[in-house]
C-alpha cells in the first residue's frame, strides 16, 4: 500500500538529512516538558488525595467523573501531562534512541498529531466544561464524558492526513515537511491550519466563558482568577499558532525551528500550567 504524501515526505527527509545533534533549546523544551508533567502530576496526586480523604478511601466519584468536577480536573491534570509528553518527539535525543536514522523524522510527524490531535483539544475542553459548569451552564458528569468527543475532529483530520494514500489524495509536498534541512522538527503546514482552526473555536469560547465567571463573581478572588485565565492561558495560545506556523516555512538556519518551536512551547506551556494552578487549586 502506497504511503500518504506526509509519511513519504518524511521517509525522504530522513533519508537525506542526518539526526541532528540536540541544542539549547532542545534541553530548554526537554526541562519544561518536564515541569509542566511534574505539576500535572502533582495535581493528580492532590486532587485523588483529597477525594478519598472527603470519600473516606473511596475513588468512585473521581473515577464516575461526578458530580464533583474533580473529575474533570484529572481529566486536565492528564491531558496537559500529555502534552509535555508529546513534546518528547521533538527531541533529536529521543527520537534516535527509538528510532533507525533513516526514519529520525517520522517522530516529527506523531508530534501534531498527539499534542494537537489529542492533548491540546481536550485540554482546552476540559477547562471550557469547568468554566461553564462554574456558572451553571453545564452539568456533571453528563457534559464530562463530551471531553474525548471534542479531540475526535482534529484527531480524525490528523490521521487522515496520515493514513490516506497519495494516490488516493495528492496535495505538493510543501504542505507535510515535517523537518527543516538539518534534519530538526519543523511543524507541517497542514498542522498548523488545523491548530490555527482550533486555536479559532476555543478562544473566543474561553473568553466568553471567564467572562460569565467574572460577571458573577461573588468576590474580588473569584474575579481576578478568571481574568488571569484569559491573560495566561487564552492570549499565549494565537503566539503558539504564529510560533509553530514559522517553523514549516523558515527555514534559514539550523537552529530557527528548534528556537522557534521552543517559543510555541514555551505559550501553550504557560497556558496548561494557569489552567492547572487555577482551575485546579480550589
Amino acid at each position: 500500500m502506497q504511503a500518504s504524501v506526509a509519511v513519504a515526505e518524511a521517509l525522504e527527509a530522513g533519508s537525506l538529512t542526518p539526526l541532528p545533534v540536540a541544542g539549547g533549546a532542545d534541553f530548554a523544551a526537554a526541562a519544561l516538558a518536564v515541569a509542566i508533567a511534574a505539576v500535572a502530576a502533582a495535581a493528580s496526586v492532590v486532587l485523588i488525595s483529597f477525594e478519598a480523604r472527603a470519600g473516606q478511601g473511596r475513588l468512585r466519584r473521581v473515577l464516575d467523573l461526578g458530580p464533583s468536577p474533580r473529575g474533570p480536573r484529572l481529566l486536565l491534570a492528564f491531558f496537559a501531562g500529555l502534552m509535555a509528553a508529546a513534546e518528547a518527539l521533538r527531541l533529536p535525543f529521543f527520537r534516535g534512541a527509538v528510532l533507525p536514522p533513516r526514519r529520525h523524522v517520522m517522530p516529527c510527524l506523531a508530534y501534531p498529531l498527539v499534542a494537537h490531535g489529542i492533548a491540546e483539544p481536550g485540554m482546552l475542553a476540559c477547562v471550557l466544561l469547568l468554566l461553564r459548569a462554574s456558572v451553571g451552564a453545564a452539568r456533571l458528569p453528563a457534559a464530562a464524558i463530551a471531553v474525548p468527543f471534542a479531540c475526535l475532529p482534529f484527531l480524525t483530520a490528523h490521521v487522515l492526513v496520515l493514513a490516506t494514500p497519495a494516490t488516493v489524495v495528492a496535495y505538493p509536498g510543501q504542505l507535510a515537511h515535517a523537518a527543516d534541512g538539518a534534519g530538526h522538527c519543523a511543524y507541517p503546514a497542514y498542522a498548523a491550519t488545523l491548530l490555527l482552526a482550533l486555536v479559532a473555536l476555543y478562544m473566543p469560547l474561553l473568553a466568553t466563558a471567564c467572562w460569565d465567571v467574572a460577571a458573577v463573581a461573588i468576590n474580588r478572588r473569584l474575579r481576578a482568577r478568571a481574568y488571569a485565565l484569559v491573560t495566561f492561558a487564552i492570549l499565549p495560545l494565537p503566539v503558539q499558532v504564529l510560533a509553530l506556523g514559522l517553523t514549516s516555512v523558515w527555514d534559514i538556519h539550523q537552529y530557527t525551528s528548534p528556537t522557534v518551536g521552543l517559543i510555541g512551547f514555551l505559550a501553550v506551556a504557560v497556558a496548561a500550567e494557569a489552567t492547572l494552578v487555577v482551575l485546579v487549586k480550589s
